[in-house]
Parts: structure tokens; C-alpha cells; sequence
């Protein structure tokens, strides 16, 4: 072959041991994180069984301070954390990005609906997920698909769902289900619609490449490792600081119950979009709401929009394609927020 015809070759595909080596570390880790994250959720229930109550307590959040803040939301989060950067890593380092194009490469309301197939299982909360949404976005995955996989994970995480329904009234937990669809799959495809051709996925070297002509163990390591340091120094700054940020904003979530029923929702809708919670904590948070004498259009509209988006995830989602995506995902979630809020009360 000469040199020409070779310039002109196409790329070589990895070698199928490489490949399927991705793919079973990948089924590894994500079977890890199902059994920490099912596991939980099981004892959740069993603790509601017995109790009638769910064991998280949002003093802390509500009134510790914004540095008693900051430390029991790391200390509650971080092991969810450590799989997203682990899962986020393997997805760079040795899936090939053929793998993840073609599972969560889908245009519109396909894209949007399969990755939020793939995000729901996952049971992360919004700062967990952003390392996940950050490899499959830089792996091929199209902006729609991504953000709904990163909407998913928290805000269709069964167990909560199922633990809405458990503590509260049925309308309340169906406002919840019914709304949080709309921001996985109408938000997201929306948001793909309006900016998919004016963005691109932030890439470095860290990634691997389905021109790679021979993946050797020593060059699998190095990336993986240069990944997790890769997914490590870029979320993990910008989650802490919306963690301290929204902490500031937490506190005043118990003040709003004694304002009107559309101010109530708006408000509420709006820290909901901005605070960090960790997974379940919606849930007493509304029952704070509701024994205050907040509206239930109130309550509906934190449970919406609390889990499924915040301040953290929505500076790397900034980073990672543009701040106005970021802006226009938090206002989207935040409307669909207040309108399940308000028809919940109307």
C-alpha cells in the first residue's frame, strides 16, 4: 500500500478484545452502582414500612449553617459521586464511541426518550450524573439524549417516585411522575431542537478513539486514569461551588409558605431549580412545606423540580456546551415546575 492510498485508508476500528473489555468494565461499574443504589432504596422502604416516615432529616439542610450544609450534603453524596466519575471515566477511556452513537445517538424524541431509558435505573442525584452526561455527551451521545439521560437519574428515580406515592397524597405523587416526564422528554428535546447544531461536546486527549489501531492494557490504564482525573477536576469545583451557593438558598424555602398560592409555587419552583439535595430529601422537604402551610401546588412544584436539576449541575452542563443551554434547561424545568404546582392547586 503506498503512502497516499494509506493517507487515504479508513480508520482502524478497535480491536474487538479492546471493545468488548470497555463494555464489561462498563457492566461492571454500573452493576456496582445498582446494587448501592437498589440497596438503599430497598432500606428506605423497609424503614417507611415500618415506621411510616422516611429516615432523612433536612434540619440540617434547613438550619446547620451554610459550612454544616456543604459537609453533610458531600458526606451523604460522595459514594454516588465516586460511580458517576468512575462510570463517566469508562465511558472515555474504553467505550467506543461507535457503542455510545449508536445507543444514544437518535435525534429528537427518540434520543431524548432512550436516554432517558438509560438515566432512570441509575438513581443519581443531579450532581452525581454530570460526570455520566459529560463522557456520553464527549462519546457521540446527541445533546438531547444527554440531557435527558442527566434528567432521568434523578427525576425519574423509581424508588422516589414510588416513595412519593408512599407519603403523600396520590395527586401529589402523579403531579410529580406526570411533570418530570414532560422535563425528560419534552425539555430535553426541545432544548436539542433549539441548540443541537449550535453546540458542540468539549474533547481532550483523556478520550480514546475508534481509530485507535491496537489498545493495549498500559494505554487503557492511562486513560482511565487521566479520565477520572479529567472528570474529577472539572465537575468537582463547580458542584462544590453551587453546593455552597444553594446552600445559601435552602434556608429560605420555609419562608415562602405564608405567600400566595401562584407567588408560593413560583418561588418554590425557583429554589427547587437552584438548591443541591441530596437523593430523597425532596420528599420531607415537601412535608416541610405542607406543615407549614404551604400550598400543595407548593409542594408538587419543589418535588418536580428539587431533584431533577440544580445549581451544580447546571454550571457543568455550562461548561460542557454553552451557558445559554444551561439557562434555558433551568428555566424549563422551573415552568414545568410552577405549572404542575399550579395545577395541582387549580
Amino acid at each position: 500500500m503506498t503512502q497516499e492510498s494509506s493517507a487515504l485508508a479508513p480508520p482502524q476500528a478497535l480491536p474487538r478484545a479492546a471493545r468488548i473489555g470497555g463494555g464489561l468494565l462498563l457492566l461492571s461499574v454500573v452493576s456496582a452502582l445498582f446494587y448501592y443504589k437498589w440497596g438503599g432504596s430497598l432500606r428506605a422502604y423497609g424503614v417507611v414500612q415500618e415506621t411510616g416516615k422516611l429516615a432523612a432529616n433536612p434540619a440540617t439542610l434547613l438550619e446547620g449553617g451554610l459550612l454544616a450544609t456543604t459537609l453533610a450534603y458531600f458526606g451523604r453524596i460522595w459514594p454516588a459521586l465516586v460511580y458517576g466519575i468512575l462510570i463517566g471515566a469508562v465511558l472515555r477511556a474504553a467505550v467506543p464511541a461507535s457503542w455510545v452513537a449508536r445507543a444514544l445517538g437518535g435525534r429528537g424524541v427518540k434520543g431524548s426518550l432512550l436516554g432517558g431509558i438509560a438515566g432512570s435505573p441509575l438513581m443519581l442525584c443531579s450532581c452525581c450524573v454530570t460526570p455520566i452526561f459529560t463522557g456520553a455527551y464527549q462519546r457521540g451521545a446527541r445533546l438531547g439524549a444527554s440531557l435527558a439521560l442527566m434528567l432521568a437519574a434523578p427525576g425519574l428515580n423509581l424508588a422516589a417516585l414510588g416513595l412519593t406515592f408512599a407519603l403523600l397524597p396520590g395527586k401529589l405523587g402523579a403531579a410529580r411522575l406526570g411533570f418530570s416526564l414532560l422535563c425528560v422528554f419534552g425539555v430535553s428535546a426541545l432544548l436539542a431542537r433549539v441548540f443541537e447544531g449550535t453546540v458542540r461536546p468539549r474533547v481532550d486527549a483523556s478520550c480514546a478513539t475508534d481509530a485507535e489501531p491496537r489498545m493495549t492494557l498500559a494505554l487503557f490504564a492511562t486513560r482511565f486514569v487521566k479520565s477520572i482525573a479529567y472528570l474529577a477536576l472539572v465537575t468537582v469545583p463547580l458542584i462544590a461551588a453551587g453546593v455552597v451557593l444553594s446552600g445559601l438558598v435552602l434556608p429560605h424555602l420555609s419562608r415562602l409558605a405564608g405567600t400566595g398560592v401562584v407567588v408560593a409555587i413560583a418561588a418554590v419552583a425557583l429554589i427547587g431549580v437552584l438548591v443541591a439535595l441530596p437523593t430523597f430529601f425532596e420528599i420531607p422537604l415537601a412535608l416541610v412545606l405542607l406543615q407549614l402551610g404551604a400550598p400543595s401546588g407548593a409542594a408538587v412544584a419543589f418535588l418536580v423540580a428539587g431533584p431533577i436539576i440544580n445549581l451544580p449541575s447546571l454550571f457543568v452542563l455550562a461548561r460542557e456546551t454553552r451557558p445559554r443551554v444551561a439557562l434555558s434547561l433551568g428555566a424549563g424545568v422551573w415552568l414545568c415546575a410552577t405549572l404542575a404546582g399550579l395545577a395541582v392547586s387549580f
